[in-house]
């Protein structure tokens, strides 16, 4: 039986990167090699060198990407649509438009496009924090954005992570009637509940967890640190451990007492720290996921997830399955401060938080993404 052909392309994410759209792929991955064996499976990406080799039962491209960032999405479009040329795939699933401007579906050929979030709309998000002047010199960004995420004209379907997504790709491409919301599923046998005092020495302790780079506006880690800092002002024994952010970026705002700034930690090591925390941050300015990866991990290892409104993170409804805050961060720490105490209103909200998420298992999320891709 021939084996059916997919290709998946993250553009400028590696396959080697720990988090976004690597992460997100390297799961559907592995749900399909543990499903289907009549699939062969692709990666493509851009990289420093052009090349190709096999790992894990996966073909992976490295396309070299151009050093004149001024004109990367013209080249990325290019180089997708020359690369597609040259190789056949039954279905190309991208987060980019796949050469849109150059590129000729084949014969009975499949394009999948996955919007995770909006280029155009988070950098639109950046523009709060401009001047007029600054506005009028970054405005171009805004066609770039518009561009780079443009579907090619025989894209087949569009599976969008959120229905804020959804909405924001019918506003910027028109209605589609092929558009599908798939939220991000989570692996329940890795990111399960520990009893969490049998974890520390010190039990008293109340742990906040953060995962990301750190950016202003991804991420939020500024907001983080702010209602951090009220947290620990309310309690001594609080801290908060940082996993991801650049330290030469983000090293101004770790100059509280209660930081802990960890680096490089291998995947399989994430689950102890969910496990050792009592609340993950969602503090970004913009995200597209409903929820994002690591807010789905965080609900299955049994954290009081408490996200910004900014985060829309739509599965959240606040006091009934995590905590959803405003910037007045002085209160919102004492009424989470209150929460952990109330240890019935605490596990009432854990308890709702898990049978959230035991709707977006990695089976379900994996099932639905593999039968829109192939049907």
């Amino acid at each position: 039986m021939k084996k059916l052909k997919i290709c998946f392309v993250t553009v400028n994410c590696s396959p080697e990167y720990l988090g976004g759209y690597s992460l997100y792929h390297k799961n559907l991955i592995k749900y399909i090699k543990n499903n289907k064996n009549n699939i062969k499976i692709s990666w493509v990406y851009f990289g420093s060198e052009n090349k190709r080799y096999f790992k894990g039962g996966v073909e992976y491209f490295e396309i070299k990407t151009n050093k004149l960032k001024s004109f990367t999405w013209v080249w990325e479009n290019f180089s997708l649509a020359r690369f597609f040329k040259k190789n056949n795939f039954d279905i190309i699933n991208s987060t980019v438009g796949i050469g849109g401007l150059f590129y000729k579906k084949k014969k009975d050929q499949k394009i999948i496009q996955t919007f995770h979030g909006t280029a155009y709309y988070f950098n639109k998000n950046h523009f709060k924090r401009f001047n007029f002047i600054e506005k009028l010199l970054f405005s171009p960004l805004l066609l770039f954005s518009w561009l780079q995420e443009k579907p090619h004209k025989e894209t087949d379907k569009f599976i969008c992570v959120s229905e804020k997504v959804k909405r924001q790709i019918e506003k910027l491409y028109g209605k589609k009637k092929n558009i599908i919301v798939i939220r991000s599923g989570v692996d329940l046998k890795d990111f399960k509940p520990k009893n969490k005092k049998e974890l520390r020495l010190n039990k008293n302790k109340i742990r906040g967890l953060y995962v990301g780079r750190g950016g202003f506006w991804t991420k939020g880690l500024d907001k983080t640190i702010r209602l951090s800092k009220e947290l620990y002002n309310l309690n001594k024994n609080y801290k908060l451990i940082l996993i991801g952010p650049d330290y030469n970026k983000v090293k101004h705002l770790l100059k509280e007492p209660f930081i802990t700034l960890l680096d490089n930690i291998p995947r399989e090591k994430m689950p102890l720290y969910y496990n050792n925390s009592d609340i993950f941050f969602c503090m970004s300015r913009y995200e597209g996921g409903a929820p994002t990866l690591v807010v789905s991990e965080a609900m299955a290892s049994g954290c009081l997830v408490v996200c910004a409104k900014s985060a829309e993170q739509e599965i959240i409804q606040d006091s009934k399955n995590g905590l959803i805050v405003e910037e007045e961060y002085k209160k919102e720490a004492k009424r989470i401060t209150q929460i952990l105490k109330t240890k019935r209103l605490k596990d009432k909200i854990l308890k709702n938080s898990m049978k959230t998420v035991k709707n977006l298992s990695f089976e379900k999320w994996g099932g639905k993404y593999l039968d829109t891709l192939i049907n």
